[in-house]
């Protein structure tokens, strides 16, 4: 089986250093000349994943048409904003019925469309085999060999069956599932919520602050979820609850460090050029926050997390903000097929 891997970032990296232990055929597409010579002379990706060796057999190229053609699976590992315009370019190479999986975290712009459905337009009329990949996954551990586990989604069963066949091993577990919606939505708006939490730690406002606010952030994780056919219960799975804990507490998390420097100080601007890496929850609260508003979808934490981005409050006001909410039932919002919650 050939794997293509489009995508030469740290979580890009980690799964071709992942896969390669148990493929022989792998494609690696990086698009940035300057990296790709890097992996070619040194089999490490020192910008992104230092320390991850990359396998003499992972054939590294410059070109969409080369890593992708003749692919069985091909793995869309490009920060978010960049999917549509990938699954595009890549849709003249695309083998018929050939899987494709979307590794990235996160909404496309417009509209708010996830992004196994912005995949999907581009390729429908190539393949329908649109996975996607979710869960608490820290391209530096993964990327070491240490233990983890991931959910892959999709409404095709087969494709999940593949998907769960490439990436399985000893250190790597693959669980199955059919909600597509909520994985998609846990693994984008945890990063709203780690957001958060980066703050509340530079604040110093302690463990029983970042436990309430991640709780609170997962209730406004399902509520925006349940609102568009997701299943509850996935949000209490690995790309839901899993994701929001390791982004909320990580060392290893961008959004979390983000947030500590946004409660320094920093602006939005400030903190996104002060490092290489893409900050995924910034992007997306602007995304959320108007779905939300749109919606009539009641998300307190988002909202903060946003006009804080905005320069609207400061970290000490959004905080006052939610703090003063008027008093409420922990669970008083039925939820589609969850009983009732808040």
């Amino acid at each position: 089986m050939k794997i293509a891997m489009i995508g030469a970032g740290g979580w890009g990296t980690a799964m071709v250093s992942q896969l390669a232990r148990q493929h022989n055929d792998i494609s690696f597409y990086c698009r940035n000349p300057k990296v790709r010579d890097e992996i070619q002379e040194f089999r490490e990706n020192r910008t992104y994943l230092p320390g991850v060796l990359i396998p003499n057999h992972v054939q590294v190229t410059g070109s969409l048409k080369e890593a992708v053609s003749g692919s069985d699976c091909t793995i869309l590992c490009t920060p978010s904003k960049a999917i549509e315009e990938t699954a595009g370019s890549i849709s003249h190479f695309v083998k018929p019925e050939s899987v494709i999986v979307c590794a990235a975290k996160g909404l496309a712009a417009h509209d708010g469309l996830r992004l196994s459905q912005v995949i999907e337009k581009k390729l429908c009329l190539v393949t329908d085999r649109i996975v996607a990949l979710s869960g608490p996954n820290h391209a530096e551990e993964v990327g070491r060999g240490l233990p983890a586990a991931t959910v892959a989604a999709s409404r095709i069963p087969e494709a999940v069956q593949i998907v769960q066949d490439i990436y399985m091993s000893p250190t790597f577990r693959v669980y199955r599932s059919d909600d597509i919606i909520g994985v998609e939505y846990g693994g984008a708006l945890k990063n709203i919520m780690a957001l958060a939490a980066g703050v509340q730690d530079g604040l110093g406002l302690g463990d029983n602050c970042r436990a309430a606010l991640m709780t609170r952030g997962l209730v406004e994780m399902t509520r925006f979820g349940s609102h568009f056919g997701a299943k509850v219960s996935t949000f209490f799975g690995l790309s839901g609850m899993g994701d929001l804990i390791v982004t909320c507490t990580s060392k290893h998390s961008r959004n979390h460090a983000a947030g500590i420097l946004l409660a320094q100080g920093k602006n939005t601007q400030e903190v996104m050029s002060g490092t290489n890496m893409v900050v995924e929850g910034i992007r997306t609260a602007a995304i959320v926050h108007d779905i939300a508003q749109k919606e009539n979808i009641d998300m307190p934490i988002t909202e903060e997390v946003y006009r804080l981005l905005c320069g609207e409050h400061t970290p000490l006001e959004a905080l006052d903000l939610l703090m003063s909410r008027a008093k409420k039932a922990e669970s008083e919002m039925d939820l589609p097929g969850s009983g009732s919650m808040d």
